[in-house]
């Protein structure tokens, strides 16, 4: 028996006393008594019962990465059935799949047999160190067992030895088996594309691709220049490395991206016939302006002013187009022309890397162009909430979701599309206004109702909204909108509006939607769709002309992760007043310096501007003179860059007399060198990035003799598409002067290694892993090697077959509280000590009452002779005391005994006899 506070049993002292003092009794009370605070105090003291056969808990690891044999799953789910059948009373089995990150597919589980792998894990690399962590979590701290790991060895991320000593620590051990693919008879990869770390201009350079080859073959070799084929013919391989030596020059400044593709007949991995390398062209920073009008007043003021500008129409951002941008330009652009990848990329682009942002004004911008919510949002001097001013006449809102069986699939982090969009219906729902009305259905074959119309100032169910299922089959358009229909035309709100969300892909049975959308027109009820998927998938035309027939927009979300960002960017648009159309007057505000010599003076009104609200510690240069005092021009400093904020339109329907300003093209020019200024240089610091494998290498060397960093510096590694989120690494100090860290590359594609120190950036030049670590150069017996020195560090074995493994595995020490019996029996001594104390313990003896001569006595009460006489005391002079009643020397009970003094019988004894006095008198 064990005891889980056991420093409870100090109370057994002071109680003890405490009873003993003023709780005695003769006989068996006191025992009982004595035997109730012992088992109090150990119920208090939280007793346990160890059994040594509670069971072993086995988790088994499965390597999901794309190394793995194709039919993984099945002969996975196979070995654990097989290991299920194995299991005795007390044994559990649980279930954790890995990629780049472990996911538990099954809880560990005494009944029942695991269903097949369901969670979605990135294949491009294979943490075997994390999933080993969560093996680890999910058997509990009181229990123990084995871990079972299936894999091929071939682990991608941090040493798994580590994660095996923590296991090995609680007496767990690591098994293993080994599943494959087989080793081909040929392999020819492109080990690597080494290319400059940068070079100018016009500058020809000479640069080299390593091949492997397992065998004698003679293939062909191509290489690309941004798509743009620069060489191509055969080549003979030799088994072992081989070197292509090549050259080349570039005309443009930027980041130039070459592609080096193999092609032999017969090669069994053909993953790895493609290298991949990013050069940096050096040149002056640029502007990148992202506008629909390339030859308006701000593409000709920026470029009046000398400075290097590339205009182009919005499209999909990622940090590779921004190599070698000092400042990001935004003139009107929806948020949704970016993508989601964009704007993350975009937001590391400024944060991480010191690049400078400006975003100026108009209907597609802002709030109403969908950043609220997005990754750009904390970046801007503005905050885009919601204000009580905003709210516009009360309007009602049908909302239908799609719960197609589509919705289920998982999404990167793990959640699924239905989660997402329950996540942006509740924030559009939250947006309402009291006054608003709105109603929520699911559909797929038919309509389920989450709530009717409803009234937004008698509360929503947000909880049944977030609830939301999906597993029936494809979205039926007209059931959707004939629901949409009757729940919507209940209102009688001034603005009437039907939020469709579908998928893309996915949406059939139109059936009557011409007629339906008609007679929404004619009750002046508006419809906008929100499709899951891209503008060119196969149902997209048909969300295209219900948003057209219905009057309303139309999105399409590529990217599940947008959903929140456009449901929210929708409600905006019909619930709030976001952009205000009237011309406004400006006044100068005490930060126009900043933007060099700008006067205050002959300001002139704005058309109309994104309403928006100063952010605390940011800088306002402009500000509207209107009730709303809000920001026009303002900016700060975000991370290691810059942002400013122009909520006016610059060239649209709503410039107003801003277009005559004389000053604008001089404040416009400010704008952008100012949020270029971010990136200061750090001495003559010097930065290199170099990739072996898979592995990156960023080195920092400090100028002899110049101080330290106040700050230890810092590696973050942004990922040039913008589809992960950025990763800070600590640098260690390898010389006085050097500074270097290394981090695995868990993915393909390129990266972009900044070096933070303190509040400034120095941007390594990029790398770029051509393909997923997985299909790197190596053989089977490699990844053997692995699992077996894995296994080594807690005496795990190669199990060839499931039988037997419970056998072996240690037995859990299981625990059974007896707090809740022990509580019992003390329930029970109680009663015990009540029963024997008044029923069965002898009486106590009293003594015999002395009573004053002439005393009455109750009627029917025996009397006994008094043994002595009263003495009646007198004084010195005067008459004698009075023997009343009252004068008694002492109260007698009703047998004629004296109680005993100090105790609760005895106040007791001298009520009741002073009651009688009363009485008699």
């Amino acid at each position: 028996m064990t005891f889980s506070l056991p420093h409870a049993w100090l109370l057994l002292l002071p109680l003890g006393l405490f009873l003993w003092k003023y709780g005695r009794r003769p006989g068996p009370p006191m025992w009982l008594r004595g035997a109730l605070l012992v088992l109090v105090v150990g119920a208090l003291s939280g007793p346990e019962l160890r059994r040594e056969d509670a069971g072993s808990d086995v988790v088994v690891v499965v390597d999901r990465s794309a190394s793995m044999p194709r039919d993984v799953d099945r002969t996975a789910q196979e070995l654990i059935s097989n290991l299920e059948r194995e299991r005795r009373p007390g044994d559990r089995v649980g279930v954790i799949a890995f990629g780049r990150e472990a996911r538990v597919e099954q809880p560990l589980s005494s009944a029942g047999g695991f269903g097949g792998f369901t969670r979605t894990v990135d294949t491009e690399a294979s943490d075997l160190s994390s999933a080993l962590d969560a093996a680890n979590a999910l058997i509990p701290r009181e229990r123990t067992g084995r871990v079972l790991v299936f894999s091929d060895g071939r682990a991608t991320g941090t040493d798994a030895r580590g994660a095996a000593r923590r296991l090995a620590a609680r007496g767990i051990a690591v098994d293993w088996r080994q599943l494959s693919r087989p080793e081909p008879p040929l392999d020819v990869a492109v080990v690597s594309l080494d290319v400059p770390a940068s070079v100018a201009v016009r500058e020809p350079f000479q640069f080299s691709a390593t091949v492997q080859s397992t065998a004698a073959v003679t293939g062909t070799v191509r290489l690309e220049r941004n798509g743009r084929v620069l060489v191509k013919g055969p080549f003979h391989f030799q088994p072992g490395a081989n070197v292509l030596p090549l050259r080349d020059l570039v005309e443009e400044p930027g980041l130039v991206r070459y592609q080096l593709v193999i092609e032999t007949p017969g090669d069994g991995v053909p993953e790895n016939d493609r290298g991949l390398a990013v050069l940096r062209v050096e040149g002056p920073r640029r502007v990148l302006l992202l506008t629909n009008q390339p030859k308006g007043t701000l593409a000709q003021a920026l470029s009046a002013a000398g400075l290097w500008v590339e205009v182009r129409a919005p499209f999909r951002l990622s940090l590779d187009e921004l190599d070698g941008v000092g400042a990001v330009v935004l003139e009107n652009v929806d948020a949704n022309t970016l993508g989601e990848p964009g704007l993350n990329a975009l937001a590391s682009y400024v944060e991480q890397a010191g690049g400078g942002l400006v975003m100026t004004g108009g209907r597609e911008s802002f709030g109403e162009g969908g950043y609220r919510r997005s990754p750009v949002e904390p970046l801007l001097p503005v905050s885009l909430e919601m204000r009580e001013e905003q709210r516009r006449a009360s309007i009602a809102m049908s909302i239908l979701m799609d719960c197609s069986c589509s919705m289920g699939a998982s999404v990167a982090d793990g959640r699924t599309k239905m989660e997402l969009a329950a996540e942006g219906v509740v924030g559009a729902l939250a947006l309402l206004n009291p006054e608003d009305e709105a109603s929520v259905h699911m559909v797929d074959t038919e309509t389920h109702e989450i709530f009717p119309l409803s009234s937004v100032n008698e509360g929503l169910p947000y909880d049944k909204v977030s609830r939301g299922f999906s597993g029936g089959g494809g979205i039926y358009v007209g059931e959707a909108l004939r629901s949409g229909r009757k729940q919507i035309l209940k209102s009688e709100k001034p603005t009437r509006h039907v939020l469709l969300f579908a998928d893309a892909a996915d949406s059939e049975e139109p059936d009557d939607y011409h007629a339906t959308l008609a007679a929404l027109k004619r009750e002046s009820v508006t419809v906008s769709v929100i499709g899951l998927g891209t503008p060119k998938d196969s149902d997209a035309d048909l969300l295209r002309e219900v948003a057209r027939r219905g009057g309303g927009r139309v999105y399409f979300a590529e990217d599940a992760m947008s959903l929140p960002r456009v449901f929210s960017q929708e409600t905006l648009a019909i619930a709030r007043a976001t952009f205000i159309d009237e011309p406004v007057s400006m006044e100068g505000a005490p930060d126009l310096p900043l933007l060099g010599r700008l006067s205050s003076e002959g300001l002139p009104q704005v058309g109309g501007y994104n309403l928006t609200y100063l952010r605390p510690q940011a800088n306002v240069a402009l500000r509207t003179l209107d009730t709303h005092a809000a920001p026009v021009l303002a900016m700060w400093t975000r991370g290691a860059g810059r942002t400013v904020a122009f909520t006016a339109e610059v060239d649209g329907p709503f410039t107003g007399e801003l277009r005559q300003w004389g000053s604008l093209r001089a404040a416009l020019e400010a704008m952008v060198r100012w949020s270029m200024a971010g990136a200061s240089p750090l001495g003559d610091a010097v930065v290199r990035s170099e990739r072996r494998g898979h592995v990156l290498r960023v080195t920092l060397d400090l100028p002899p003799e110049a101080p330290l960093p106040g700050t230890p510096p810092t590696l973050a590694l942004l990922a040039g598409d913008g589809k992960s989120a950025p990763v800070e690494y600590p640098m260690r100090w390898e010389d006085e002067d050097r500074l270097v860290a290394e981090v695995p590359l868990e993915g393909s594609g390129t990266w972009h290694p900044v070096v933070r120190v303190g509040t400034r950036a120095l941007r390594a030049p990029p790398v770029a892993l051509p393909y997923s670590p997985e299909f790197e150069p190596g053989s089977p017996k490699e990844g053997l090697a692995l699992l077996r020195s894995v296994a080594a560090v807690g005496g795990g074995v190669e199990r060839l077959s499931m039988t037997g493994l419970f056998a072996e595995a240690p037995e859990s020490e299981g625990h059974r509280a007896l707090g809740p019996w022990w509580v019992s029996l003390a329930v029970a001594l109680l009663l015990a000590e009540v029963a024997v104390r008044r029923f069965l313990s002898a009486p106590r003896q009293r003594a015999v009452a002395r009573t004053a001569p002439g005393a009455s006595t109750v009627p029917g009460t025996p009397v006994t002779p008094a043994v002595a006489p009263v003495r009646v005391e007198t004084k010195a002079s005067g008459p004698p005391e009075s023997t009343s009643p009252e004068a008694a020397p002492s109260p007698v009970s009703e047998s004629g005994a004296k109680p005993r003094e100090g105790g609760v019988d005895s106040a007791l004894d001298a009520a009741r006899a002073r009651s009688r006095r009363r009485l008699d008198r």
